[in-house]
């Protein structure tokens, strides 16, 4: 399965553009967990690219120690942020966190070992009691977008330039304009419902679930390893 890129400036390793996530705003992604994001809470970002939601969890009085495996993208996070350089998959920090954040719909990725790793991943680095949010992307949308969809991103112009699915697993091509500058991104995904996400969780020692926002795009589950 192929995750590329295309267009002005650097691509990380998964396809996306640094320069088109510079230039993106906060899409109020994390508008549906904001109640379980506390001032001076520890947070494990994974996944961060250019910072993003890094900005809004600052501006909440959260903690965050930001991980990508692109130097490019972390090159613009803010001043001051801990930054780590890595796989998420094998990522092996000594601190653990109040929370921790799998956003960007990472779970989606289409190779079931890679998504049990970065759950694993998220254990690894949670405290006792401590909290993983994830989100998924549209389960619906995954299987049923058609090519040549069209749609917005905060100034980005989106449109669904090539789409197949074959086994269970969607491979799309994405195209983003902002002006005169144009950018492809192609990934493969699976489309998980909550019950799946739900097992996933369990068998890494996450429990209690709790679905939030309208979509039910974001699962938070709090850690227990005795489970």
């Amino acid at each position: 399965m192929i995750f590329r890129g295309s267009g002005p400036g650097a691509q990380a390793r998964d396809g996306c553009s640094v320069e088109l996530y510079r230039q993106l705003p906060y899409l109020g992604e994390l508008d549906a967990v904001r109640d379980c994001l506390h001032a001076g809470a520890t947070l494990l970002e994974l996944g961060c690219g250019t910072g993003r939601l890094t900005r809004v969890l600052l501006a909440m009085g959260v903690v965050p120690t930001c991980v990508d495996n692109s130097p490019d993208m972390l090159r613009h996070l803010p001043i001051g942020v801990q930054a780590v350089e890595a796989d998420v998959e094998n990522l092996a920090l000594p601190q653990h966190f109040d929370v921790v954040l799998l956003a960007s719909s990472l779970v989606n990725h289409f190779d079931p070992l890679v998504r049990n790793a970065f759950i694993a991943c998220a254990a690894r680095h949670c405290k006792a009691g401590g909290v993983l949010l994830v989100e998924r992307q549209d389960a619906e949308a995954l299987r049923t977008m058609p090519a040549g969809w069209q749609g917005s991103a905060g100034p980005a112009q989106l449109t669904v330039d090539h789409v197949e699915r074959t086994n269970g697993i969607t491979t799309m091509r994405l195209r983003y304009v902002i002006g005169h500058e144009s950018w492809t991104q192609e990934f493969a995904a699976v489309a998980l419902d909550e019950p799946e996400i739900e097992e996933l969780l369990r068998a890494h020692g996450f429990a209690s679930p709790r679905w939030h926002g309208v979509r039910r795009r974001w699962v938070a589950s709090s850690y227990d390893p005795g489970t």
